[in-house]
């Protein structure tokens, strides 16, 4: 068809796949830290969700509970995260970032820094800020029931 982008110019594609190029960055960048990218995805949500029940973490990802048990399983042996009774619901855990962890989370997020200078490598502040802007509208639209 005539009126449609190429691939390249196509919003949708061009989204999934900048997110794609970050995140093979970023897990090229944490690799030697131990850290698979489901662990890292779970600790970087961890960061501003501490405190959280498995299951609004579990939503909050977009996994399943089993799924989530197993990676805070493999975190909780590493000492890097703790689940904790929930004080209203006794069925719940809570899931909170541990000390030992917090050495770790610092070089995440230092590494994290680096990606995000090469993804904005050139890129005018003012134009950051309305990318920033315009994707949090596309997320606000989506994130909307239709």
């Amino acid at each position: 068809m005539a009126d449609e982008l190429p691939l390249g110019r196509n919003l949708e594609f061009l989204i999934s796949d900048v997110a794609r190029l970050m995140t093979r960055e970023y897990d090229r960048k944490v690799r030697d830290l131990n850290l698979t990218r489901s662990q890292w995805w779970v600790l970087v949500f961890l960061i501003r969700y501490d405190g959280h029940n498995q299951t609004e973490l579990a939503d909050v990802l977009d996994i399943g509970k089993v799924a989530l048990g197993g990676l805070l399983d493999r975190l909780e042996a590493k000492g890097w995260v703790e689940r904790r009774p929930d004080a209203t619901d006794r069925r719940a855990k809570r899931v909170y970032l541990t000390e030992q962890v917090k050495p770790l989370i610092r070089e995440m997020q230092e590494r994290g820094r680096e990606v995000h200078r090469q993804l904005t490598s050139g890129m005018a502040r003012d134009d950051q800020d309305r990318l920033v802007a315009l994707l949090q509208d596309a997320k606000a639209n989506l994130a909307s029931p239709s």
